[in-house]
């Protein structure tokens, strides 16, 4: 189901403007995510590549460790909705349900505002070192990108993100309304993969959020076509990520290297 649609929610439709002329749009769908038939969360996302976009999504946010944590996946298309029924390893539901009622008691009192920092920038362990990607590795990315990115090129408003190899050639693109699950969804992909080496890109501005994404699977190179926040250039050299802004036609910028040169 990685790359297919559900029957009546295609990823982009036509639309026509009041004049009268007609144009593709992307479609964005609420999407229900369900855990061992307890809610967890909606989140709006493209209705493509929706099985990578669980599994990376929970490896995301520490819910499984491993793809083979879960135990079944199920799709229901709802009239304009998607409900993703997941059913975990027994293993992951525990420390789930911990973590689910830690967050419904937050009621943004002091403490509970503290708590919620906690939450929102966890202490993980650094990465391991890692070399950073060649420059002519990097020069010839951006040459590449029109073509792997379908859904874009004919509706335009999607994200992507990408996966490439050491020697900088592109494996793998998805495509999302939402940067964050666009890096989902190749997370997923590449974990399924069994995690090969090579390097993650992505279209858009580098946050906070993304930065843990990569921790979190143990990928150690990003590269954003925008620039990054100053704190996730901190948090990149805090957790020994690879973080490389590759400006329009300019010298890439390392803004955090795991191995100082």
């Amino acid at each position: 189901m990685d790359d297919a649609t559900l029957d009546n929610l295609a990823p982009s439709q036509a639309v026509r403007t009041q004049a009268g002329t007609e144009h593709t749009l992307a479609n964005e769908v609420p999407l229900a995510i369900t855990l061992n038939g307890l809610n967890h969360a909606v989140m709006m996302v493209s209705p493509y590549q929706l099985e990578a976009f669980i599994i990376g999504f929970l490896l995301t946010e520490g819910i499984i460790l491993h793809h083979r944590d879960i135990h079944d996946l199920e799709f229901i298309s709802q009239q304009n909705a998607i409900i993703a029924n997941v059913t975990l390893a027994n293993r992951c539901h525990q420390p789930w349900q911990e973590q689910r009622r830690n967050l419904a008691g937050r009621t943004g009192c002091g403490l509970c505002g503290i708590e919620s920092l906690e939450a929102a920038i966890p202490n993980l362990p650094p990465l391991p070192a890692s070399e950073l990607p060649n420059i002519d590795a990097l020069m010839g990315l951006r040459a590449q990108l029109p073509a792997w990115q379908k859904l874009n090129r004919d509706c335009g408003a999607l994200h992507a993100a990408f996966f490439a190899n050491m020697q900088g050639k592109i494996q793998h693109a998805s495509e999302d309304v939402g940067r964050h699950n666009a890096l989902d969804k190749l997370l997923g992909w590449h974990h399924r993969q069994s995690n090969p080496p090579g390097m993650m890109l992505v279209t858009s501005r580098c946050s906070i959020e993304l930065i843990l994404k990569m921790v979190r699977t143990y990928n150690p190179t990003l590269i954003t076509l925008s620039a990054p926040t100053v704190l996730a250039v901190e948090q990149a050299r805090h957790y020994q990520l690879n973080l490389i802004h590759l400006p329009y036609q300019q010298q890439p910028r390392v803004y955090a290297a795991s191995i100082q040169v």
